[in-house]
């Protein structure tokens, strides 16, 4: 539900609450806005009039979106650390968070009618009204676009962004701030994020399995650069034997990486990934690679940054990518090949 819609709809509830508690005739503008959102800010500036006589209240009003899986303690922390008295407008709260709330004299109002205003003006409390379609129009699907497949790598390796602030997500991750909201919401809504206190990821084994079949399908197509054809076999030894792309700032794609370390494999293809552009030629140039769109040798942009692609690199490659690539080989047998070989690399991330 989009935050206009929450300010409307828990808006007209408090109304018709506080009309039928003090039995008035209308509910219109017993709580109005004075002014509106702006496009940074989720506060605005409420006053209540007319609820009776010598009752004026006043509050800014933070908007929290599917606030039912937030941590609900920072949620309570950052509506504490407000200048002025603030209530929480949210979609839905439920009545375990009620309680919460209540017990820490955080006012509130959802779009389904639970209330809670504790002052010498008034005292009101409505909890357990449940949702009626509020959930089902929830866009799903976003936490396996470019962006959320960027952002759920960066979490299985650093599980610290689950707590870090939207912004420094974005900032760190390279996606835009818009985007992140809406991809932890997803995650949640789809079962993947659990907040019980601490915040952390579980299904991890089959997120990392949608994980692999989205960056295979919609993140890595985005990140091809070039496409080559390499006929050198010079020496007995066919060129990526020889070729050593750490000179240029590169990294071996996941078959290599598996073929250096198992001799009777040989690569199909091979996956390179380069942050520059001007040293992936210049890698190309140097071991006589021809460009050709329909060429075993695919060069990518290196998406991640050593900030959150984690400790546990092999060859300097995270081993979410290495298992990713060989996945994608023509080879049918590549899921037993990345699993034997990186299997245990993986399942590290994949424990609770």
């Amino acid at each position: 539900m989009e935050k206009k819609q929450i300010l409307q709809q828990a808006l007209m509830q408090l109304n018709s609450a506080i009309s039928k508690k003090k039995s008035l005739a209308s509910s219109e503008n017993l709580f109005s806005l004075s002014k509106q959102a702006s496009r940074d800010k989720t506060t605005i500036t409420l006053n209540g009039n007319n609820i009776g006589s010598n009752i004026e209240l006043a509050f800014n009003v933070m908007v929290q979106t599917w606030a039912p899986q937030k941590d609900i303690n920072t949620l309570i922390s950052q509506i504490k650390a407000m200048p002025t008295k603030t209530i929480l407008f949210a979609d839905f709260i439920n009545p375990v968070m009620a309680e919460k709330f209540r017990q820490r004299s955080v006012a509130f109002v959802d779009c389904t009618g639970n209330i809670s205003i504790k002052s010498k003006q008034l005292d009101l409390y409505i909890k357990g009204k449940k949702p009626a379609r509020i959930r089902s129009k929830r866009v799903r699907g976003r936490a396996f676009n470019a962006a959320g497949l960027k952002l759920i790598f960066a979490v299985f390796n650093e599980p610290r962004f689950l707590h870090a602030s939207y912004r420094d997500i974005s900032n760190k991750i390279n996606i835009a701030l818009g985007s992140v909201g809406p991809v932890i919401d997803d995650l949640y809504a789809s079962g993947y994020i659990l907040d019980d206190g601490e915040r952390r990821l579980v299904n991890k084994k089959r997120l990392f399995e949608r994980w692999v079949d989205g960056y295979l399908e919609k993140l890595r197509p985005k990140q091809l650069m070039d496409c080559y054809t390499c006929s050198d076999t010079s020496d007995g030894k066919s060129w990526w034997q020889k070729a050593d792309p750490v000179k240029f700032q590169g990294l071996w794609g996941g078959e290599v990486i598996i073929a250096k370390s198992t001799p009777f494999m040989q690569p199909e293809t091979i996956s390179l990934y380069f942050t520059s552009d001007t040293k992936h030629k210049e890698f190309a140039e140097f071991y006589g690679l021809q460009k050709d769109d329909e060429g075993e040798i695919c060069v990518y942009n290196r998406f991640w940054s050593p900030i959150f692609a984690g400790n546990n690199n092999i060859d300097g490659l995270n081993p979410m990518i290495i298992y990713a690539d060989i996945v994608d080989t023509i080879n049918p047998g590549s899921w037993d090949v990345a699993k034997t070989f990186y299997g245990e690399a993986v399942a590290q991330l994949l424990r609770d």
